[in-house]
């Protein structure tokens, strides 16, 4: 209040170093402790740059600005709430070691911390190199970070969703997701996320994924996830990365996620390769699959492997490869890619298959009455187990998880089914491995909400080998196809 009776205008505090004068953002204005953060910046981040400031910058040929900012906080509340803060302040750090004599030569000449002002404080110098978001203007959620573990309102707007994941890459970076996890469910809890259908999608789902991760929102989480895997990732489909591509914290997923979705994926179109390869390879077999018992049953076999062959290669879900001395390493040969687009589109492919007939005697004879449960199942296995689930705690997932290097139970990359012959039974070290279709459905399983369709999808799309034949045969021979679905290749994330 001045001698006139106004309020007098709070002036910002100042910090002078090396003959510039800083601002200081009052965090907390009885702060005892100064942050001084130099946000590193380079043209890696330039996604994040308006377009005109991006044009200015390279016309101009000046650096990409990198602001150097002074933040007065409190020691006890930063320890508190960041590992980070709470092991670099502490005694076993040079930082820790300076700020304890800062404090000590404060206290003789009798002041107190939280009363002085900022310039006298003692300081320490901190470096944030853009290396996990590439975003221009982070400084502004760095503050928000510190002013959510001081117990204030974040000021940075607007909020989107890159905002919100820089918000919880930096937490997480600095050990302070605990208090961000908690003010995020609170603050943004009816945020409406967008829903991309363009080229960004990828991104911006994967962005969600590492917020839901992060800030322990699980059922969105696992419906996030359960996406990603449906749909494919391009980092998974062995595309040559550019300078920019693949670079930021959401394209490597943290804790195992990315080799885990991708593995589930993997497993998810590998068991569904697995059908159309065992009915070509029936239907090419010596075994008769028409039990009609008619003259004609050998033609109506020859007919619907000629159908199923013509519209599987129709549909782009089969490639014929003659014999040839080529190598997979030949470059002037052009090799079968795995699929790589939507599996809820490829289950549709494979419901569209026709439903042939020699002639009008025949019925039931061909692919599509065989495969229409077995695609049902399929999907609604999709539905209960595709997605990573995790209860209170985001670890949790990892003693359910389906990959190699998770849960020590290898996965075949390669398409395999057995028939129902005792020669071909599997080994009793190998049944855990081998899904029965026919036991599914006798159960009556089969489409039905039962808690244990969680863990049934989980057996079968991590099994080794598959029998998809419904109905009992009276007479199958172990059966070596010449026919293969080469949707999976072996790659990075398998």
């Amino acid at each position: 209040m001045t001698s006139n009776g106004t309020v007098a205008e709070v002036q910002p505090s100042e910090i002078h170093v090396d003959g510039a004068a800083y601002e200081v953002e009052d965090i907390r204005s009885t702060g005892d402790l100064i942050l001084d953060v130099s946000f590193e910046n380079s043209y890696a981040c330039n996604r994040s740059i308006p377009t005109d400031d991006l044009r200015k910058i390279k016309i101009t040929k000046s650096p990409i600005p990198s602001p150097r900012i002074f933040y007065r906080v409190r020691l006890d509340t930063l320890k508190k709430s960041s590992r980070y803060f709470e092991h670099l302040l502490g005694p076993s750090f040079a930082e820790g070691a300076s700020l304890a004599k800062g404090y000590a030569d404060v206290a003789k000449i009798g002041l107190n911390p939280t009363e002085i002002t900022a310039d006298m404080l003692p300081r320490i110098k901190i470096v944030d190199e853009d290396m996990a978001t590439r975003t221009i203007g982070r400084e502004k959620i760095f503050g928000d970070i510190l002013r959510i573990i001081h117990g204030a309102e974040h000021t940075t707007k607007p909020i989107n969703l890159n905002t919100l994941t820089v918000l919880v890459v930096l937490a997480d970076r600095y050990n302070a997701l605990p208090s961000v996890a908690l003010y995020f469910r609170k603050s943004f809890i009816n945020y409406k996320y967008p829903v991309a259908l363009d080229k960004k999608s990828e991104e911006m789902l994967r962005q969600k994924i590492l917020i839901f991760y992060h800030t322990e929102q699980s059922l969105r989480f696992t419906a996030a996830t359960k996406e990603l895997i449906l749909r494919g990732s391009s980092r998974w489909n062995g595309a040559e990365e550019r300078e920019n591509d693949f670079q930021t914290a959401w394209w490597d997923l943290p804790d195992g996620l990315e080799s885990e979705l991708a593995h589930r994926r993997a497993c998810v179109v590998r068991t569904i390769a697995s059908v159309q390869s065992q009915y070509l390879a029936l239907y090419s077999s010596k075994d008769r699959q028409c039990n009609l018992g008619y003259d004609s049953s050998g033609a109506c076999d020859s007919f619907q492997l000629g159908e199923m062959i013509k519209f599987l290669v129709k549909k782009d879900l089969l490639s014929l490869i003659p014999f040839q001395a080529a190598s997979p390493e030949d470059e002037d040969y052009i090799w079968p890619d795995a699929y790589a687009g939507d599996i809820e589109a490829l289950i549709g492919l494979l419901r569209q298959c026709p439903s042939y007939q020699i002639n009008q005697y025949h019925n039931h004879c061909g692919l599509r009455s065989k495969i229409l449960p077995v695609l049902d199942y399929i999907k609604s296995c999709i539905e209960v187990s595709v997605g990573v689930k995790y209860g209170r705690s985001k670890g949790v997932w990892l003693p359910d998880a389906w990959s190699l290097k998770l849960n020590k139970s290898p996965a075949s990359t390669k398409p395999k089914w057995i028939t129902n012959s005792s020669e071909t039974e599997p080994e009793a070290s190998d049944k855990s491995r081998h899904f029965d279709f026919a036991r599914i459905a006798s159960k009556g399983t089969l489409g039905s909400q039962d808690m244990r369709l969680e863990q049934a999808a989980k057996t079968m799309f991590t099994a080794q080998t598959w029998s998809w034949v419904k109905e009992e045969r009276q007479s199958d021979t172990a059966l070596k196809g010449n026919f293969s679905t080469p949707l999976i290749k072996t790659g990075r994330w398998t």
